[in-house]
Protein backbone atom coordinates (compact mmCIF):
# COMPACT_ATOMS: atom_id res chain seq x y z
CA UNK A 1 0.00 0.00 0.00
CA UNK A 2 1.09 3.52 -0.50
CA UNK A 3 -0.01 6.92 0.74
CA UNK A 4 -2.37 7.41 -2.20
CA UNK A 5 -4.21 4.21 -1.37
CA UNK A 6 -4.40 5.03 2.31
CA UNK A 7 -5.67 8.55 1.69
CA UNK A 8 -8.44 7.62 -0.77
CA UNK A 9 -11.94 8.20 0.51
CA UNK A 10 -14.35 5.27 0.83
CA UNK A 11 -16.37 4.91 -2.36
CA UNK A 12 -13.97 7.03 -4.40
CA UNK A 13 -14.17 6.52 -8.14
CA UNK A 14 -12.00 3.64 -9.37
CA UNK A 15 -11.53 2.11 -5.92
CA UNK A 16 -12.43 -1.45 -5.07
CA UNK A 17 -15.15 -1.97 -2.49
CA UNK A 18 -13.11 -3.94 0.03
CA UNK A 19 -16.16 -5.25 1.88
CA UNK A 20 -17.68 -6.60 -1.35
CA UNK A 21 -14.35 -8.09 -2.39
CA UNK A 22 -13.97 -9.76 1.02
CA UNK A 23 -17.46 -11.24 0.67
CA UNK A 24 -16.72 -12.50 -2.86
CA UNK A 25 -13.46 -14.14 -1.75
CA UNK A 26 -15.24 -15.68 1.23
CA UNK A 27 -17.79 -17.31 -1.09
CA UNK A 28 -14.99 -18.65 -3.29
CA UNK A 29 -13.16 -20.02 -0.24
CA UNK A 30 -16.32 -21.70 1.04
CA UNK A 31 -17.04 -23.32 -2.32
CA UNK A 32 -13.46 -24.56 -2.60
CA UNK A 33 -13.81 -26.41 0.71
CA UNK A 34 -17.45 -27.46 0.48
CA UNK A 35 -18.07 -31.20 0.16
CA UNK A 36 -19.49 -32.03 -3.26
CA UNK A 37 -22.65 -33.41 -1.65
CA UNK A 38 -23.29 -29.98 -0.08
CA UNK A 39 -22.52 -28.13 -3.32
CA UNK A 40 -25.11 -30.24 -5.12
CA UNK A 41 -27.55 -29.70 -2.27
CA UNK A 42 -27.21 -25.92 -2.68
CA UNK A 43 -28.47 -26.23 -6.25
CA UNK A 44 -31.70 -27.80 -4.97
CA UNK A 45 -31.27 -30.66 -7.41
CA UNK A 46 -30.89 -34.39 -6.99
CA UNK A 47 -27.57 -35.99 -7.91
CA UNK A 48 -29.23 -37.43 -11.01
CA UNK A 49 -30.59 -34.07 -12.18
CA UNK A 50 -27.31 -32.34 -11.34
CA UNK A 51 -25.33 -34.87 -13.38
CA UNK A 52 -27.75 -34.75 -16.31
CA UNK A 53 -27.82 -30.95 -16.49
CA UNK A 54 -24.03 -30.69 -16.22
CA UNK A 55 -23.38 -33.48 -18.72
CA UNK A 56 -21.41 -35.52 -16.19
CA UNK A 57 -21.88 -39.26 -15.76
CA UNK A 58 -24.05 -39.99 -12.71
CA UNK A 59 -21.50 -42.50 -11.42
CA UNK A 60 -18.83 -39.78 -11.38
CA UNK A 61 -21.09 -37.49 -9.34
CA UNK A 62 -21.90 -40.37 -6.98
CA UNK A 63 -18.18 -41.07 -6.49
CA UNK A 64 -17.55 -37.39 -5.73
CA UNK A 65 -20.35 -37.37 -3.17
CA UNK A 66 -19.20 -40.61 -1.55
CA UNK A 67 -15.63 -39.31 -1.30
CA UNK A 68 -14.16 -42.19 -3.26
CA UNK A 69 -12.98 -39.68 -5.89
CA UNK A 70 -12.21 -35.98 -5.62
CA UNK A 71 -13.78 -33.47 -7.92
CA UNK A 72 -10.97 -31.36 -9.44
CA UNK A 73 -11.00 -27.79 -8.12
CA UNK A 74 -11.39 -26.25 -11.57
CA UNK A 75 -14.42 -28.48 -12.28
CA UNK A 76 -15.94 -27.53 -8.91
CA UNK A 77 -15.63 -23.83 -9.77
CA UNK A 78 -17.01 -24.32 -13.28
CA UNK A 79 -20.00 -26.18 -11.83
CA UNK A 80 -20.52 -23.53 -9.15
CA UNK A 81 -20.48 -20.85 -11.83
CA UNK A 82 -22.78 -22.88 -14.10
CA UNK A 83 -25.33 -23.27 -11.30
CA UNK A 84 -24.98 -19.59 -10.29
CA UNK A 85 -23.49 -20.33 -6.86
CA UNK A 86 -20.68 -17.81 -7.37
Amino acid sequence: MNNVTLSAEDGASGCIDLDAEKERLSIIWDLAHLPMRDLISRTGMSQTAFARCAGIPLRTVQNWCAGSRDCPAYVRFLLAEHYKLL
